[in-house]
């Protein structure tokens, strides 16, 4: 689906009890992400750039940004609630993208079901259809 000329990214949608998710190919925009697209709801996004580091995170709700971090240069939370998640200090680089994951999906009951993931059927959606702002 993703030419590079007319579509950009591509992703699967899917929905885990009360989240629903999105899985992007080629990289996700989430950082850059209006907060005012959460008003009434809340988002995250969680971009693990394994071949591009930081990572990333982000916690939007009602309209505001609540939690922002990165992860690969140093542990700097921001945001509305830059203390939500409890960590004071970044883990070590081989561990802290899977500590991060569980710490995560225990605050916000979340379970993304990898079978359904990596080999079920879900549905697709283009979600950018124009170049990343990084390029």
């Amino acid at each position: 689906m993703v030419d590079l000329t007319q579509i950009y990214c591509a992703g699967r949608i899917g929905q885990s009890g009360d989240w629903s998710f999105i899985v992007e190919c080629v990289g996700s925009e989430g950082w850059a992400l209006d907060p005012a697209t959460s008003r009434g709801a809340e988002v995250l996004v969680f971009d693990p750039q394994p071949d591009n580091p930081p990572s990333f995170f982000r916690y939007l709700a009602d309209g505001e940004l609540q939690l922002h971090f990165e992860l690969g240069f140093g542990y700097d939370p921001a945001g509305a609630q830059p203390d939500l998640l409890g960590a004071d200090e970044e883990p070590a680089p081989a561990e802290e993208k899977r500590r991060v994951l569980r710490v995560i999906g225990e605050h916000f009951g979340l379970s993304l079901p990898r079978e359904v993931i990596e080999s079920g059927q879900l549905p697709a959606v283009v979600t950018r259809t124009s170049p990343p702002s990084s390029w």
